[in-house]
């Protein structure tokens, strides 16, 4: 276990998995956690990203390129038995990845040792949860932190099973889903199929959450408050590459909106328009600093 990270009060706390996504023509860094840290920090945040990886050749490659982008290495952990995570993605001939999961990596055993950590919100998926042991330990570490839970499930399969998921979902103030996850926390909740809007309405209020956001690809997104549902419509993509990443992208920009108080309706537009970028380019975590500079210049960051 590594020591508690020495950082300011109020940074974002990023935890989750780091990898590489191994394309058949390239190979991008990846993770729902990463790519969250890491468009974040483009964004102009100081995120704290709390993960682990191996001691081989693609930690090296890693760290270097978190480097580059300047976020901090305080809460990356150092693993010398399992590697540094790897995912195999295919896509078809829209660009909608599938995703073959490696067992047993690094980003499988992180701790959560909060020792003075009081960060502003927490960011996390449920892949790195996926064994029992590392779920157990998130459960129980978690709310010592103090902090709201911003929850954005990645329910891929086989490495989900009901009865955590349930678990996280009633441990968290804010949840993004996209519509397949909606379906499948649907049938877990006992919410008989509706339209997408209302179901999402009744699983808000059956959890109690702050917001509820529902990304909806190519139809927009829709963010679901106590007192109201804001919709967003889609923003064209002038030439798609992948979808990889989209998802986190929209996270970080929910999350970044949610830290600076934006209202509601700004903050899913721009969620949107982020995640629509993300998608003309490979993975979720664009090399380019010219990336942010309009987003940066247009939301004055």
């Amino acid at each position: 276990m590594m020591d508690p990270p020495d950082v300011p009060q109020g940074l974002p706390l990023i935890l989750g998995e780091v990898l590489f996504d191994c394309f058949p023509s390239q190979v991008v860094l990846g993770g729902a956690a990463l790519n969250v840290a890491w468009n974040l920090k483009g964004l102009g945040s100081d995120p704290l990203l709390l993960s682990r990886i191996g001691q081989d050749e693609a930690a090296e490659k890693l760290l270097a390129a978190l480097r580059r982008q300047g976020l901090r290495l305080e809460g990356l952990q150092r693993d010398p038995i399992h590697p540094t995570g790897q995912v195999q993605v295919t896509l078809d001939a829209e660009g909608i990845p599938s995703f073959a999961i490696l067992p047993d990596q690094a980003y499988d055993y992180i701790q959560l040792d909060i020792g003075v950590l009081q960060p502003s919100l927490l960011y996390r998926g449920s892949l790195a949860a996926r064994r029992e042991a590392a779920h157990r330990h998130f459960q129980e570490t978690i709310p010592a932190l103090r902090c709201p839970v911003f929850l954005d499930l990645n329910l891929r399969d086989p490495w989900w099973q009901p009865d955590p998921i349930r678990e996280m979902l009633r441990t968290c103030d804010w949840l993004k889903l996209n519509q397949a996850e909606l379906e499948q926390v649907a049938r877990l909740e006992g919410i008989p199929a509706k339209e997408v809007g209302e179901q999402g309405q009744i699983l808000r209020a059956q959890l109690n959450l702050k917001g509820l956001f529902l990304t909806l690809g190519a139809a927009g997104a829709l963010l679901i408050t106590p007192a109201q549902v804001y919709q967003a419509d889609p923003v064209s993509v002038p030439q798609i590459v992948d979808t990889v990443g989209a998802g986190d992208g929209f996270s970080a920009v929910a999350i970044l909106g949610l830290l600076r108080g934006w209202p509601e309706e700004v903050l899913l537009q721009r969620a949107v328009q982020f995640a629509s970028a993300i998608c003309g380019i490979a993975g979720g975590a664009p090399q380019d600093p010219e990336f942010y500079r309009p987003f940066r210049q247009e939301w004055r960051l």
